[in-house]
């Protein structure tokens, strides 16, 4: 997750090099087939409105900006940025300067950002929240529910499921979901040997006992610092659309970790208003695999106990 903030970082820092490489050379190369768009100032426009886009990426990958905050601060960073290369310019045999060649960076940058506001607009305007799912059977209701009013990326984070075949079994089904939905999609490492550690003494409490609690605990936690690290405004988690999950013990960790992380807890039951029984019917629509278990052996054995 930290890579990603990097990744964008690097994006920027790249075209941004590019940008200067281009404008700034002594005896620019520009390939025939674009000489004339150079000439008419278009490869500044199409540089500069570039520029922008990956300014958005990677000053929302860093911050939590609002809509018009992440918009006027990535204008005037292009905007600033072609003033000072054209200035440049005073110092580079074979360069002239050039008010034109700015006015065509700016009114690119600016051309870019009306783009930008036209086809995601909308996105921009929700608040950011990591969703946390435990299987996809649970999170493709809860994804559809809250997709209109926020921006989503789920996290797949659950060291508890065993067998591992199992664990990649949901996580391929979580990912094929994402791709169908166009959500992002993050993994958090299986540490399940940790996991094991971590509900040590609680091997035969019965579900929704004390190991439950622990591992809710768990993932919830996870969900928390990541999204603190990506600067999410909040988190949540498709555990408490399960008839078989304690709502009430999810709301209260969710809600000490908010406090503690500074990041805002998505407090909803998703089980209510039939969404248990609306998850199930679009799952089997969209033919997802449902398992039968919560996840950890200890419910496998009480499923297999159950069976006999």
């Amino acid at each position: 997750m930290r890579l990603l903030r990097w990744v964008k970082l690097l994006h920027l820092a790249s075209w941004s090099l590019l940008v200067a490489k281009l404008l700034t050379s002594a005896s620019p190369r520009i390939p025939d087939a674009v000489s004339f768009t150079y000439d008419d100032k278009m490869v500044h426009m199409l540089l500069f409105g570039g520029l922008v886009f990956f300014l958005i990426e990677a000053i929302e990958a860093w911050f939590s900006p609002r809509y018009w905050q992440l918009v006027g601060l990535a204008l005037s960073l292009s905007a600033a940025y072609a003033f000072l290369l054209e200035y440049l310019q005073n110092y580079i045999p074979g360069r002239t300067v050039s008010g034109f060649d700015t006015l065509a960076g700016v009114v690119g940058s600016v051309l870019a950002i009306v783009a930008i506001y036209w086809l995601d607009f909308s996105e921009f305007r929700r608040p950011k929240l990591l969703l946390q799912v435990c299987c996809i059977g649970c999170g493709a209701y809860v994804s559809t529910l809250l997709k209109k009013d926020y921006r989503i990326t789920l996290y797949f984070y659950n060291p508890n499921i065993y067998p591992e075949a199992e664990y990649h079994k949901r996580l391929a089904e979580t990912r094929k979901f994402a791709r169908k939905l166009g959500l992002k999609l993050l993994v958090g490492k299986y540490h399940h040997a940790q996991w094991l550690e971590s509900v040590k003494g609680h091997e035969l409490d019965p579900e929704k006992g004390a190991r439950c609690v622990i591992c809710y605990r768990d993932r919830l936690t996870a969900a928390a610092q990541v999204a603190k690290q990506l600067k999410f405004q909040y988190f949540a988690s498709t555990l408490t659309i399960s008839p078989h999950k304690m709502a009430a013990a999810i709301s209260q960790i969710g809600n000490e970790l908010s406090k503690e992380y500074k990041v805002k807890f998505l407090d909803r039951d998703f089980k209510k208003q039939d969404g248990f029984k609306k998850s199930v019917e679009l799952s089997r629509g969209l033919g997802l695999y449902r398992q039968d278990y919560c996840g950890c052996e200890f419910s496998l054995r009480d499923r297999d106990a159950r069976k006999y």
